[in-house]
C-alpha cells in the first residue's frame, strides 16, 4: 500500500506553482509563498525524495511534431498471458504508443498512440496486433483534447 506524504497548505501551493511552469525558478515560488527559497529547495527535495514529484517533462504539442492524431487503444490479451511483462516489453517497442495502463473490464490495457494520420494509425494498431499474446485491440481515435492537467 502507498503511504501519503503528510502536506500542508504550502506545499499544494508549491505543487500548484510547478504544475503551472515546471522552469519557474525558487526564487519565484518563494514570493508566491511568502518563505525563503531555501525552505522551498527543502520542501520541493522532500516531495521528490517521498515520490510525490516524479520528475519534470516538456509538454508537446504532438501537432506541431507531425503527430497530430490521437487515438486510444484497448488491448485485450490472452488469459494466460495477461499483464506478461514480455508483452509490456513488446508494446513499449512500439514506436507510437506513449502511455499504457493496465485495466479492469473489457480491455486488460489501455494505450494512448500518436500517429500521423489514420493510415499510421492503422500501421500502428497493426504492430500492436501482432504481438504474441494480444488478443484482440479496439481503438477510439479523439477529435480534441478540452481539459489538461498536469
Amino acid at each position: 500500500m502507498t503511504s501519503l506524504m503528510a502536506m500542508d497548505d504550502t506545499d499544494r501551493t508549491i505543487l500548484r506553482i510547478l504544475k503551472e511552469d515546471a522552469r519557474v525558478s525558487l526564487a519565484q515560488i518563494s514570493r508566491e509563498v511568502g518563505l525563503s527559497s531555501p525552505s522551498i529547495k527543502d520542501r520541493v527535495e522532500k516531495m521528490e525524495a517521498e515520490g510525490v514529484i516524479l520528475g519534470y517533462r516538456p509538454v508537446l504539442d504532438y501537432g506541431k511534431l507531425g503527430l497530430g492524431l490521437t487515438g486510444f487503444v484497448g488491448v485485450m490479451l490472452d488469459p494466460l498471458r495477461c499483464c506478461d511483462e514480455d508483452i509490456v516489453r513488446d508494446l513499449r517497442a512500439v514506436e507510437g504508443v506513449v502511455e499504457g495502463w493496465f485495466t479492469d473490464g473489457d480491455e486488460d490495457m489501455l494505450l494512448m498512440v500518436r500517429a500521423a494520420d489514420p493510415a499510421s494509425l492503422m500501421e500502428t494498431v497493426n504492430m500492436i496486433r501482432s504481438i504474441q499474446g494480444v488478443y484482440r485491440t479496439r481503438t477510439v481515435i479523439t477529435l480534441a483534447n478540452p481539459i489538461v492537467r498536469a
